[in-house]
């Protein structure tokens, strides 16, 4: 018999239905050939010939008439994830199904398997399971295994990253995990918030929020030029990835900076940005640039 499957035998003068599957069966033995049934099954014996018939109100249950005995063997193995999206540092519970070569199936508790992680964020898997996934700086994959007996099978999870600035030792200082990653690694002293590994007087927050290359001189928000000719026009570099507001005071030394309401909250196009003050008569104006996250 194969594993988990159905068997069905019989005898001159003598019948036996046994299904083995979702804890109903109908049996009995039958002297003249009659109908038994249960909740589940109906049988219809015969006395002499081989032979019979069995109906299931089970749809996944399939019984051959005419055979003396039915043999069902596993062809492979399905695993299944209660949700194959789960947020960093979430759970999900795995599942197998046995699919047989008659193309029926039964169920296989957690335990039965051999879970094993292939690739991706994951923090552990029970013997039950139950996957947990670790925190990530970005969306990422995961895959996982089971194995039972000779059969394997393998289901992949879309792991969300939900919290920008909670990854490893890039967590809670203020600059995203994903821009850490991008430019110092997975794990380096130098990404601190406040660190200046490229020593051009903007530390890593101030490049983060600007969006330029914290491991670059050169890169890094500053007023490039500005010159008067039909207005003062003001140049820097910008990113496609912030918005920009030049503002201006006539001190230098003190006094509040004013936002220019046709310069204010400008997304960046990316290269060289060019901002205009429309104000002519002005005597002398000094200007800065703002930047801050869509």
């Amino acid at each position: 018999m194969g594993v988990g499957g159905c068997r069905l035998l019989f005898a001159i003068g003598l019948v036996v239905l046994s299904l083995a599957a979702n804890n109903h069966a109908a049996s009995s033995i039958d002297a003249g050939g009659r109908r038994v049934s249960s909740v589940s099954y109906v049988n219809d014996g015969t006395l002499g010939a081989l032979g019979g018939a069995a109906q299931s109100g089970v749809s996944s249950i399939v019984v051959r008439h005419g055979y003396a005995g039915q043999l069902c063997d596993v062809s492979r193995l399905a695993i299944k994830a209660a949700a194959t999206n789960v947020n960093e540092a979430g759970s999900c519970q795995l599942s197998a199904q046995a699919v047989l070569d008659d193309g029926t199936w039964f169920s296989l508790v957690g335990s039965s398997l051999v879970w094993s992680r292939v690739s991706g964020p994951v923090s552990s898997i029970s013997a039950g399971g139950l996957v947990t996934v670790s925190n990530v700086y970005q969306d990422m994959i995961a895959t996982v295994r089971g194995d039972y007996l000779t059969w394997f099978s393998s289901q992949t999870l879309a792991i969300a990253n939900v919290g920008l600035d909670d990854f490893g030792a890039y967590a809670n200082d203020e600059v995203e995990d994903s821009w850490q990653v991008r430019y110092f690694g997975l794990s380096s002293s130098s990404a601190g918030a406040n660190g200046d590994p490229d020593h051009d007087g903007m530390n890593n927050l101030a490049e983060y929020l600007a969006d330029t290359n914290p491991t670059n001189t050169i890169s890094c928000l500053r007023i490039l030029s500005a010159r008067s000719a039909l207005g003062t026009k003001v140049s820097f570099q910008s990113s496609t990835n912030r918005r920009y507001t030049l503002y201006y005071r006539t001190n230098l030394q003190s006094g509040a900076w004013t936002n220019i309401p046709s310069q204010t909250d400008v997304s960046g196009h990316g290269g060289t940005e060019l901002f205009t003050d429309p104000e002519l008569a002005a005597k002398y104006r000094f200007y800065r640039v703002g930047v801050h996250l869509p």
